[in-house]
């Protein structure tokens, strides 16, 4: 059974859904980060960190809706050390909807909003994210994509680089 996936833009209203949606993120990246929960049991994390989203025009927040419910998000913007690339700074899907598709269909409706040069970040410990972008970028890009290791910030991640074309009309 197909899934009806969406992208809807995050405004101000809908900024604590994402915020909300970021403690899950977390704790589902404290594997890879090794982070614990606080003392009252929460994945923390600073949800000023998010504020650029909704203030900076190259700084896009969506809402991944899958038949009608929240199912994650995605936070996309100009990559900082390459203005003319796009980056995935942040995607998540609930647990709920992993294996569905749900991922891969919300990617593709990123990548049809902004077509150009993209880029995806993995760390290298996440080999359940490695495998998952190695295939949906193969997929979207024709399997004509660059795959190398580097340094982000302080951490050395996979970096998945690609141009997507505009559809056509």
């Amino acid at each position: 059974m197909s899934k009806k996936v969406e992208l809807i833009a995050a405004g101000a209203p809908e900024r604590v859904i994402i915020q909300n949606l970021f403690h899950y993120y977390v704790y589902e990246m404290s594997d890879f980060l090794e982070r614990s929960p606080n003392p009252e049991g929460i994945f923390s994390y600073n949800p000023e960190s998010l504020t650029p989203y909704w203030e900076k025009e190259d700084h896009h927040p969506y809402l991944i809706h899958c038949d009608g419910e929240v199912a994650g998000f995605v936070l996309i913007r100009k990559y900082p050390a390459d203005q003319s690339r796009y980056d995935v700074d942040q995607f998540f899907v609930l647990k709920k909807f992993k294996g569905l598709g749900v991922g891969r269909q919300a990617f593709k409706a990123a990548i049809e909003l902004y077509p150009g040069k993209w880029q995806v970040r993995v760390l290298q410990e996440n080999t359940g994210g490695l495998a998952f972008w190695g295939s949906v970028v193969a997929d979207v890009s024709g399997g004509d994509f660059v795959r190398s290791v580097a340094l982000d910030g302080d951490l050395a991640m996979w970096f998945f680089h690609c141009i997507i074309s505009p559809l056509e009309s």
